[in-house]
């Protein structure tokens, strides 16, 4: 995909989540490595909520941005924070401005006096809500780009090639699923200092087999969650799919483990749960 080819409807449905995984991943690689097509990605995600906050998608673009813009309590609050400045700006342009007589030259003087502080309110509020923006919306921006390298080196590291590798910095642990495990303790998994990787190793008790299979991982306590996919099982008498995490992007507390299967067409399977723990 070339620069050229990535139009603003492209960037529109990569926004929304709606290309398919060799067209989100191309414009994820030209993203983090082309500055033009980050700006470009950037203004539209901007016309994007603009969009949003004056009510100009329609039902179904609504939904799916509410999905990824609007989940955590951060968004939200970034959300209306845009829409309170948004609707201060339009509450300021249907005020009328105050028409001042001008009898005497003592006269012009004291509304002017009387105006000024106002006038001057109005521009440090329009000043530190300009600030407060930038900051919100930088923030978001930065997190958003942490997300999307964390997602880039998720797959990277669970490519088919990395996988058949055995870096001498990881540990390796088993999962049950949820439903297998029943009243077992949770799994608890120790990262000691050195240790880069995490592997998680996840048998698929389902009877279907799928061609690829995709994991999402998400603490409990958090609103964070990292898909990985392109995922292919292992037959080592019984099948078996490995995700491996980075140590840097867990912290201490519970995760879940939510792994489906895709087939062909790709609809996909009923999801299997684990969970597991991250200690000290």
């Amino acid at each position: 995909m070339k620069e050229e080819m990535v139009t603003d409807a492209l960037v529109r449905e990569f926004l929304l989540g709606r290309l398919d995984d060799d067209a989100r991943e191309r414009v994820e690689s030209l993203f983090l490595t082309d500055p033009l097509t980050r700006e470009r990605v950037l203004v539209i995600e901007q016309d994007l909520i603009e969009d949003y906050l004056e009510d100009n998608l329609s039902q179904q673009d609504k939904k799916t941005f509410v999905s990824r813009y609007a989940q955590t309590d951060e968004q939200q609050r970034q959300l209306k924070i845009t829409r309170s400045i948004k609707d201060w700006a339009a509450k300021e342009a249907r005020t009328p401005q105050p028409v001042v007589a001008t009898v005497s030259t003592q006269g012009q003087l004291r509304p002017r006096l009387r105006v000024k502080p106002a006038f001057v309110f109005s521009i440090a509020l329009a000043v530190v809500i300009a600030i407060v923006l930038a900051i919100v919306w930088l923030n978001s921006q930065r997190e958003q780009r942490k997300h999307l390298a964390a997602e880039q080196e998720l797959a990277q590291l669970n490519a088919p090639a990395s996988l058949r590798e055995v870096p001498p910095q990881m540990i390796s642990q088993e999962l049950r699923p949820v439903t297998v495990r029943n009243v077992e303790p949770q799994t608890k998994v120790n990262p000691l200092p050195g240790i880069r990787i995490v592997e998680l190793r996840l048998p698929w008790i389902q009877k279907e087999r799928y061609p690829t299979y995709e994991a999402e991982i998400r603490r409990l306590d958090g609103h964070e969650s990292f898909t990985i996919r392109n995922l292919e099982a292992e037959s080592d008498g019984q099948n078996l799919i490995r995700v491996r995490l980075p140590t840097h992007i867990l912290s201490r507390g519970q995760y879940q483990v939510h792994l489906r299967g895709i087939a062909g067409d790709h609809t996909l399977s009923p999801a299997e749960e684990y969970s597991f723990v991250i200690g000290n």
